[in-house]
């Protein structure tokens, strides 16, 4: 009886069967792989996908892509858009607490980790098509551009997929930029959530719900975290409490990473990430009300001009700040709230170190009064060179 040709289910190298064998597979290590595969990946979600129709079909025509890169602000969706496109054809590597990248991959791979690692993963991966997705990239950038250069090198049948706050800048990376939701797929996913915390829960006003998906910035962790909140207050209670949503939006999953279980932790994962001078910077731009150029943010930071723009480049990188064109800088209005939080935190602690100084040397003087509030904060950092009680539409401009 003729053999027919047939492919190997798991890394498409074409193998014989015949009507009394069938083979899946084209060896025992692919049928050992595939079956890790399954039992060890993560990647089916729970809870229902609202949206993102226009994002999956332009993921589709990326197919001849090595290396495709998610980039976006914390709690936008980046990691829940890979499992929707990609299901359980890939094979997941969870990044956002490992330190060694390689070891994750093999791992992952279902692979012994034997020295060299990178080897062993060559090994694993070459004569193979397979599609890798690196989650939560971020902190550990550098380690996996320098992982992935010889390994795509090594192996031509690897694609990989990776999210990240950052681009990994490794090179053939293609950068796919994962935006806050539309305004109706907002509004979808808040009823959705909302609904699933109570059933039979009647929303009511639209115009109401719209609003507060766009004070959330249209953010889906911030949406579903809100979500939560209708077993206890109307919808338009909630908008109007919105101003202090960094001490409301912190119940999420308990099963969900600790980044994810408030708003304050997942913006507080990238500003923990940050330089010094980042992390200064971010702290003066938030003062703002809203957009602002680079001659306000140099105004507002004390630095030199080119020091500043180097830095909200790095901002820009790392998604905790947009660059609209004409030379303006966008924050979320998320984001720029933990900035003024921080910003209030130093303040006080500065203020406290000035009253231990001057008590120290006048037993009588004794501070009275809380330090300001971030929601009420108006003196800005101490060293970002702004008068204190100055209010500014654009930083470095005095408002009218």
């Amino acid at each position: 009886m003729a053999d027919q040709v047939e492919t190997c289910a798991f890394c498409g190298t074409a193998t014989a069967t015949s009507r009394r064998r069938h083979a899946r597979y084209c060896s025992n290590a692919c049928r050992q792989r595939a079956y890790r595969q399954r039992v060890n990946e993560p990647v089916t979600a729970l809870d229902s996908f609202v949206g993102r129709d226009a994002e999956l079909v332009r993921l589709c025509g990326f197919g001849g892509t090595r290396v495709l890169t998610l980039v976006g602000p914390a709690g936008v969706g980046k990691s829940r858009l890979v499992k929707e496109f990609a299901g359980s054809r890939a094979t997941w590597v969870e990044l956002a607490s490992a330190t060694d990248v390689a070891r994750a991959c093999v791992a992952a791979l279902g692979e012994p980790a034997r020295e060299p690692v990178l080897s062993t993963l060559v090994r694993a991966l070459a004569g193979h098509r397979t599609l890798l997705v690196l989650d939560n990239c971020e902190r550990v950038a550098a380690k996996c551009a320098a992982l992935l250069e010889p390994l795509l090198l090594g192996c031509p049948g690897l694609t990989v997929i990776a999210t990240s706050r950052e681009p990994l800048r490794v090179p053939g990376e293609v950068l796919f930029a994962v935006q806050p939701l539309s305004i109706t797929d907002a509004v979808e996913l808040f009823a959705d959530r909302a609904r699933a915390n109570q059933v039979g829960l009647r929303l009511g006003d639209r115009d109401a719900l719209a609003a507060l998906c766009a004070r959330l910035d249209r953010l889906p962790l911030a949406i579903e975290l809100a979500a939560r909140l209708v077993t206890l207050l109307p919808v338009k209670e909630v908008l109007a409490r919105l101003d202090d949503r960094l001490e409301l939006l912190n119940r999420g999953n308990r099963t969900a990473a600790e980044r994810h279980r408030s708003l304050r932790a997942a913006i507080g994962w990238s500003y923990d990430h940050l330089s010094a001078d980042e992390q200064h910077v971010f702290r003066c731009i938030s003062q703002g009300p809203g957009g602002f150029g680079l001659d306000g943010a140099v105004q507002a930071c004390d630095l030199p001009s080119d020091r500043v723009l180097v830095v909200l480049s790095a901002l820009v990188a790392k998604s905790l700040l947009t660059f609209t064109g004409a030379g303006r800088f966008e924050q979320l209005e998320s984001v720029r709230l933990y900035g003024r939080e921080r910003l209030a935190e130093q303040f006080a602690g500065e203020v406290r170190g000035r009253v231990r100084g001057t008590s120290a040397a006048n037993p009588k003087v004794v501070r009275r009064g809380p330090a300001p509030a971030a929601n009420q904060m108006k003196s800005p950092d101490p060293g970002c060179g702004v008068p204190p009680q100055d209010t500014r539409s654009d930083l470095g401009e005095r408002a009218p």
